[in-house]
């Protein structure tokens, strides 16, 4: 890349090349002085400075029109693509059209999630980004935000333990927690509290991935406990375990959606308001003002509130 003498920008007014590419389009001052929006004084002023900076007469009188000269015409051929990237430089970001964006974008969405979000993210990307390809990526949980600080994907979304002040984040759901079992298996009252729900064994899974994940250290600020006697990668496999296991099961109610056919099973809020999970997408900060991101999380932002109910959240 050839090195930039800026100190030789400190004599030329870049506006200048603008009013010099108008007069050369128009052969005219006066017209030229029109599509510039200023006054005739004004654009004569410029092509007089035009004039001394380049040395030349740029412009003569011939008949009734004004004809370039040769240096006129070396000279349009170079400033007219420049300004041609300066427009689209101007513009960038400001007339986004997802109808002509092609390509790949690569996002990662947990296991539960993307079975909750991404039929409505897709049925709106293909509605209207239909070149757009999305990737959705199968990083561990604990790798999600390395992956993003990395650039190998362009959003997360998950709940993560914490972001950083180099992050992005937008809230699409904080949702409460039910509680389901088998009702031909455990015998719990009609209404139980909370300390009888504790009562039977329990099956847990953490969509963190950690060992003790968010119930279990609500449960420790309650002074309460529970007895874990079966840990699952996944909350999909939950519903099937306690049809066959005397289990009790605290999952989030954004997965609990996908439930609802397991009508041989008795899901309920867990009464502990307190008790919430924070869905979030995460961005990196260097991709704050991308177009096409920005585009991909409306898509999802809408998609979430279709799905839950709740009107996504800056955090």
């Amino acid at each position: 890349m050839t090195d930039i003498d800026h100190r030789l920008f400190r004599h030329l007014d870049l506006n200048l090349l603008v009013a010099f590419d108008a007069i050369i389009e128009e052969h005219s001052v006066s017209r030229a002085a029109e599509r510039l929006c200023i006054g005739q004084p004004a654009a004569s002023h410029a092509l007089a400075r035009l004039r001394k900076l380049f040395g030349d007469e740029l412009l003569f009188r011939q008949g009734t029109s004004m004809q370039p000269t040769r240096r006129a015409l070396e000279l349009a051929a170079l400033i007219r693509p420049w300004l041609s990237q300066a427009q689209a430089l101007a513009r960038s970001g400001q007339e986004f059209d997802p109808g002509r964006v092609s390509g790949r974008i690569r996002i990662v969405l947990g296991d539960p999630l993307e079975a909750l979000l991404l039929p409505g993210l897709m049925a709106r990307v293909r509605e209207l980004a239909p070149g757009l390809e999305v990737s959705v990526q199968p990083i561990p949980v604990s790798g999600q935000i390395e992956a993003l600080d990395r650039g190998e994907i362009s959003l997360a979304v998950g709940h993560f333990a914490g972001d950083r002040e180099i992050h992005q984040a937008t809230l699409l759901s904080s949702a409460g927690f039910d509680y389901l079992y088998a009702p031909a298996l455990v015998d719990l009252p009609p209404q139980p509290t909370l300390a009888d729900i504790l009562v039977p064994p329990h099956i847990h899974t953490s969509y963190a991935g950690e060992q003790e994940g968010l119930v279990d250290r609500a449960l420790k600020q309650q002074g309460l406990s529970r007895r874990v006697v079966v840990r699952a990668a996944t909350p999909l496999s939950i519903p099937f375990v306690v049809k066959q296991s005397p289990l009790v099961a605290i999952v989030p109610k954004l997965i609990t959606r996908l439930f609802a056919a397991h009508s041989d099973l008795r899901i309920a809020t867990v009464p502990l308001p307190e008790l919430v999970l924070p869905v979030i997408v995460v961005r990196h900060r260097r991709d704050r003002s991308d177009p096409l991101l920005d585009f991909v999380e409306s898509q999802l932002v809408a998609a979430a509130e279709a799905l839950f109910g709740e009107r996504p959240q800056p955090i």
